[in-house]
């Protein structure tokens, strides 16, 4: 008859197990937004997809030394509103001898993250992803996508460890 003395060490591996599965879960949850936010996948879960036109893309150079990207755009119905109000201060413009010099054009325009851009022409339309009412855009690209990749896989290997320790604790 053999006895197996658990005492104190079993029970922290088991713990240790649990919060490497948990850990590894969070984790991969979080991986899989944010691949799910750069693909066009996010339209189907219930978010915010709009396809942005007359983007603008200008480069910053950030104190290292690297280039980032800022992109901005007009969704369908801010185009309709800019081009209105342009064609007001257009009219205005021509009564300014009458009625004094009119008020600049209130152009909105939304700032779209992570667009692919290879740094010579502005794309032609991005489309994007708005997480949360009101949140910042992010565009449907491979370089959100390949970030999320790395969250994911490190939540799915952690989990997978944390299985093993379970199995083996």
């Amino acid at each position: 008859m053999s006895v197996r003395a658990r005492g104190r060490t079993g029970d922290r591996g088991r713990l240790k197990g649990v919060s490497l599965v948990v850990g590894g879960a969070v984790l991969f949850a979080a991986g899989l937004f944010v691949v799910v936010a750069g693909t066009g996948l996010s339209g189907a879960l219930g978010m915010r997809v709009e396809t942005f036109g007359r983007i603008d893309c200008d480069d910053t150079r950030t104190e290292k030394g690297q280039t980032v990207w800022h992109c901005s755009g007009e969704t369908p119905a801010q185009q309709r509103a800019n081009d209105a109000e342009r064609e007001r201060v257009a009219h205005e413009a021509l009564r300014a001898h009458v009625d004094g010099v009119p008020r600049s054009a209130e152009i909105s325009r939304s700032r779209i993250l992570f667009a692919d851009h290879d740094g010579r022409m502005d794309p032609e339309t991005i489309t994007a992803t708005q997480v949360f009412d009101g949140g910042r855009w992010y565009a449907h690209s491979s370089m959100l996508v390949g970030y999320g990749m790395i969250p994911l896989f490190l939540g799915a290997g952690t989990a997978a460890w944390g299985g093993y320790r379970l199995r083996a604790g």
